[in-house]
Formats: C-alpha cells, sequence, structure tokens
C-alpha cells in the first residue's frame, strides 16, 4: 500500500508540473502577436501602469495677511475674494493645499479692539481662514505680538495645521513645541508636515513634504527660536528620505530664503513671507515665491509630478486679488459682521471711517523695517499731525517708531480707517516744556534704538549723523534753552526702552486733553493726524 501511495504521489507532483507548463505557455502566446509580414512574433508592450501616470496638483500661496476686508475703498484685497479663488481653483483641481507663509495674527486694527469683553487678538483671521478652507500655515515673527495665552486661543480655535521647524514653546519647567488643546487632549505643532495625494489610477500616492523656518525677530520670554537654517536642513534631510517632492514654507527675509535654497538644493519651492512684495527669484533649481502683502496678490503654484522619471514641473501664477473677483458669500459674512465691530468702535473717535482724508501721490511708507531704522514720510506727517494739534506752538515733535504698526505702504485715497490701521493702539497727545539737555538725551537714546520700536519718528528735527548733532526748528540745539515739544501717550509716560527718564519728573510742565473734551484733538493720536491729513488733502 505504500509503495502504491507514493506512486500516486509522483504521478501527481509530475502532472502538475506539466499543468504549469501548459499554462505557462499558454500566456506566453497571449502575450504575443503574429507579425503581418509573417516573420516571428513580436512581444507586446505591458500596457502603463498607474506608477507611470503624472499627478497634478495646486498650491494656492498667500502670505503677510493682516486684513479680512478689501484694502484702497474696496480696490484691491480681501479674504472672501481670496475663498472665491480658493473654489475655482478646486473646481480646476480637487488635489489643492491653501498655504499662508506666517503673519496673519498680528499687527492689524481690529486685534486691538475688544470684542464680548475680551481683546480679538486674531481671532477674527482664524474664524475666516477656518472658513474659507485654509489647510496649512507657518508661524510668523507677528504671530508672537499677541499675549502667551491669547497665542494658546487662536492655536485651539484653528482648524488648520501650524508648522514649527525652528519656533518652540518656552515654559518655566520645559521647552517644547506650541499645541492645540482639544477636550484635554494635547497635540504638539509638527516641526513637518506631509500631505498625501491619492493616486486614483492604483498606483502609489504621491508624498509631498513640508519643512518651515521663521526669522528671529520677536524675543518674547515664551518663545525659544532655534537656528533657522540648521533646523530646516534636519526637516529637509527627514523629508527627502520619505517623499516625492520637498516644499519650504518660510517667513525669512529675501536673503536668508536664497541661502536656504542654496544649502538645500533638491527643494521644489520655497514660499516665502515677510517681505511684503511680491518677487519670484531661482537660486539653482529652487524657486522662491512670495506674495504682496494682505492679499493684494496671491500665487497659485501648479505642478505635475512624474513618476517614471521622478521630475517635476512648476507653473506659477501671481493673481491679482481685485473687486472684479465676487466674494465667496459665506466668508463674507463672517468679514462683515467682524468690519461692522471695527467701524462702531471707530465712529467713536471720528464721524465717517470711510471719508478719503488725504490722496498719497508717493506711497507713505510705514514698513516695520523702515520705522524702526530711519525716517519716513508716514512718520513724519503723523509727528506734524502731532505739533498741529498743539494748543500752544511747539518746536518739534517725536514718537516711538514702533507704535506704527500697519508694517505696510499706504497708497492712493486714505481714509481714517487706514490711520486707524497705521496706529491702532491710539492715545493721546502731549504737550511738554523740557530742559535742552533732557531733549538731546531722548533724542540720542532714539538713535541708540534704531532697529527696535524706540526708534523716533519726528518733525521739526535733524540729524548729522556724522557730527552726531541735532537741530530743533532748523536751530543747533542748545542744551540750555527750554524747548516745548509734542509727542504722543506712550512715550510720555516713559514706556518706551532707554527712554524710561523721559517722564514728568524731568519735564517743567506739561498738558493735554482733558479727559472729557473729545472735541480737544489731543485726545486721541489718530484724530490729530487725521484733522492734520485733511487739512493737506489739496
Amino acid at each position: 500500500m505504500k509503495n502504491n501511495l507514493t506512486q500516486i504521489k509522483r504521478l501527481f507532483i509530475v502532472g502538475a508540473f506539466l499543468a504549469t507548463i501548459a499554462i505557462l505557455e499558454s500566456c506566453a502566446s497571449l502575450m504575443a502577436i503574429a507579425d503581418p509580414n509573417g516573420g516571428q512574433t513580436t512581444p507586446v508592450e505591458p500596457y502603463p501602469t498607474a506608477d507611470f501616470t503624472p499627478i497634478n496638483f495646486t498650491i494656492l500661496q498667500l502670505n503677510d495677511v493682516y486684513e479680512i476686508a478689501p484694502l484702497e475703498k474696496g480696490k484691491v484685497g480681501g479674504m472672501a475674494r481670496v475663498a472665491t479663488l480658493r473654489n475655482e481653483l478646486m473646481n480646476e483641481n480637487y488635489n489643492l493645499l491653501t498655504v499662508l507663509a506666517g503673519d496673519f495674527l498680528s499687527p492689524s486694527l481690529l486685534g486691538t479692539m475688544k470684542h464680548e469683553g475680551k481683546s480679538i487678538k486674531g481671532r477674527q483671521m482664524v474664524e475666516v481662514m477656518n472658513a474659507m478652507g485654509v489647510n496649512l500655515v507657518a508661524f510668523g515673527n507677528h504671530e508672537f505680538d499677541i499675549k502667551e495665552a491669547e497665542l494658546q486661543e487662536r492655536l485651539n480655535e484653528s482648524y488648520f495645521e501650524w508648522l514649527g521647524t525652528n519656533v518652540l514653546h518656552k515654559t518655566a519647567s520645559k521647552i517644547e513645541p506650541f499645541h492645540k488643546l482639544s477636550y484635554d487632549f494635547k497635540y504638539f505643532v509638527p516641526e513637518t508636515y506631509v500631505w498625501e495625494i491619492d493616486n486614483y489610477t492604483g498606483g502609489k500616492p504621491l508624498r509631498i513634504g513640508f519643512y518651515s523656518a521663521c526669522v528671529n525677530d520677536n524675543q518674547q520670554p515664551w518663545v525659544y527660536y532655534e537656528d533657522p537654517y540648521s533646523e530646516a536642513t534636519k526637516a529637509y534631510l527627514e523629508l527627502v528620505q520619505s517623499c516625492d517632492l520637498v516644499i519650504g514654507l518660510t517667513h525669512l527675509e529675501l536673503e536668508m530664503d536664497m541661502k536656504m535654497a542654496a544649502m538645500l538644493p533638491k527643494t521644489t519651492l520655497i514660499m516665502g513671507g515677510h517681505e511684503h512684495e511680491n518677487s519670484m527669484d531661482t537660486i539653482g533649481n529652487v524657486v522662491i515665491a512670495k506674495a504682496d502683502a494682505n492679499a493684494k496678490t496671491v500665487w497659485a503654484h501648479r505642478f505635475t509630478y512624474y513618476p517614471d522619471t521622478k521630475t517635476t514641473s512648476l507653473a506659477s501664477e501671481l493673481i491679482p486679488i481685485t473687486d472684479e473677483i465676487e466674494s465667496y458669500p459665506l466668508v463674507d459674512s463672517i468679514v462683515q459682521v467682524w468690519q461692522g465691530v471695527m467701524h462702531s468702535q471707530i465712529k467713536q473717535v471720528v464721524d465717517d471711517p470711510n471719508e478719503v482724508i488725504f490722496t498719497a501721490k508717493t506711497p507713505l511708507d510705514g514698513l516695520e523695517k523702515s520705522v524702526r531704522n530711519f525716517q519716513t514720510n508716514l512718520g513724519g506727517i503723523i509727528a506734524a499731525g502731532m505739533a498741529s494739534a498743539a494748543k500752544k506752538p511747539v518746536d518739534a515733535a517725536f514718537f516711538n517708531g514702533g507704535s506704527i504698526r500697519i508694517d505696510d505702504q499706504l497708497s492712493g485715497d486714505i481714509t481714517a480707517v487706514d490711520v486707524f490701521r497705521a496706529m491702532p493702539f491710539g492715545g493721546g497727545v502731549y504737550e511738554v516744556e523740557l530742559k535742552g539737555s533732557t531733549l538731546k538725551k531722548a533724542l540720542d537714546a532714539g538713535i541708540e534704538n534704531k532697529g527696535k520700536g524706540g526708534y523716533l519718528q519726528w518733525h521739526g528735527i535733524e540729524y548729522n549723523e556724522a557730527a552726531k548733532t541735532w537741530k530743533i526748528a532748523g536751530k543747533p540745539l542748545s542744551e540750555s534753552k527750554t524747548y516745548r515739544i509734542a509727542t504722543n501717550q506712550y512715550v510720555f509716560e516713559g514706556k518706551e526702552s532707554r527712554l524710561e527718564f523721559f517722564n514728568k519728573s524731568n519735564f517743567i510742565s506739561h498738558e493735554t486733553a482733558k479727559d472729557s473734551d473729545a472735541k480737544d484733538l489731543r485726545s486721541d493720536v489718530r484724530k490729530a493726524v487725521v484733522a492734520f491729513m485733511k487739512s493737506k488733502k489739496s
């Protein structure tokens, strides 16, 4: 019996072997077609698989957006218009990612106001960005203008992902990533972000990795900045090993982005912020793109990835956001609610917030990098407005450049709203009599504050940098003479760095508007500037 079983097994194995050969030959015949000329058969080329099918996707880029509503009398910008464009791009290609390269929580006029008993501090931006479908943001230096607890509230409220490659949260006991808190669950902000795009024809999903970097321009005791280059490099090296494409989402000066591009050459695109004018540069094969601030323009980056060659083509379109684009109703309804909050508060100071008060043929420079480093035309107008509001003639006027918070340029028709945007904190105008020695000390301190908010903007003052000498009202400053100057409340109260001595104990006399006298232009510096600009309109 045993021998019979062995024989049966051998016959079964041989039969299976012969059947396998028959199947293989049959398959081979199916993989060939007859040569019509009667020659030998030619193998059929395999049908291209999904791994060879190009994948298309789009990234919509914004950066440095402080205002949710259109600017320049409604002609440019507006997040509801961007939402309409986003929907159009989504209809064009469902593979769409919407990103913002830093600076959106601050500075803004609305952010300085209160609503429902609390400071707004960027709440309006998060609400609008949630509604319009923003997917990914990078930290900008202005995200750290607001208080630690306020930033935490904005993180918790946001539906979008934050990317924090080189910025960390410094607590009393440790340094760790920033986090979102939802239903007592702590979700840490990642150092890298990977967007996977499904290949619906059956191939592998496309993996696109993002790193970030934020400029160290806003020191706060609760923020820890790591070196942007070394941290971005670590993230980049991780991503190139696991992703098909690597993209940067940064908030750096352009020169820093260029250095980053040279260091990380396999980066396809760096979408940057911090500068407020649109630009596109190329370092090697790396494209660096920045849009105009406040959504005056946005970039639509259209990619095609070829899996067979692992190459990418990129077509970037700079799209102006103008009144030719309709506002998306859902987002616009949110914008209008917040605009109502803002206008109701501005009307407590000026009657018509939207009145054109001045026409700027030359843009008025309120950029942070300008007003903290040299005299600007906007700074001169604000200081002149303070001087014109004085009840008695003043020799000069000055204020801290850091009180200009618009971080932008104003051009064309200027409204009262623009003045409020430029100086959201307001405060009174003070007339001060003081000795020339105290005045010189204050002006010298302002020069020492170059690069910081305590750098002074002025009117009726001249500085000879080579000789380090001052002129007041066209004449050399005399330390023994008594001068009368106008300044803003923040400086008057000795709150500015290096100007702590500049307070009433060192003044001969001082005066400002009475609390009950709202008609006195000195009651609010913005009221004074609006009146001055209206007087110069023609």
